[in-house]
């Protein structure tokens, strides 16, 4: 019991010099106070422009799907053709041609690519339906296309 009173005594101590007592820890504490306050406001207003920033991009995104924007084919392929190094591992081995909004997709491609290759396409301006006639492999194996 006295050791418990002890060390309750001894921690109440250095808390009120730690609060009261020297002039130089007091002027840290509040200066580590003051700097905490300082980093949450900043981390507020960093969040608060980051969903500003969000908020536009989304409205601009729904404003340019609801235009539906007549885009020329050339241009259309050659955005595809921009978006093929991301989700596949053989870009070139892909044939695309567009009509009228339609892209068209031909050539060998590794079976696990194929959604990712279709979701990225969907993402793109202008980009009405999507015709696949790709040629599923699991495998590179002996299709000279897929080789490295």
């Amino acid at each position: 019991m006295r050791a418990a009173s002890f060390v309750t005594g001894f921690v109440l101590g250095g808390v009120t010099v730690a609060l009261l007592g020297r002039r130089p820890q007091r002027a840290v504490l509040r200066d580590k106070g003051l700097s905490a306050a300082r980093d949450a406001a900043g981390g507020v207003a960093r969040r608060g422009r980051d969903l500003r920033h969000r908020l536009r991009g989304m409205v601009y995104r729904a404003k340019s799907r609801l235009a539906e924007e007549e885009v020329p084919d050339d241009i259309l392929v050659e955005r595809v053709r921009a978006q093929l190094g991301r989700p596949v591992s053989h870009p070139r081995a892909i044939d695309v041609r567009a009509q009228d909004g339609c892209v068209i997709l031909a050539g060998p491609i590794l079976a696990d690519e194929v959604e990712d290759l279709i979701r990225q396409i969907a993402s793109i301006a202008g980009v009405r339906s999507i015709q696949s006639k790709l040629d599923l492999h699991d495998e590179a194996g002996d299709v000279p296309a897929l080789q490295h």
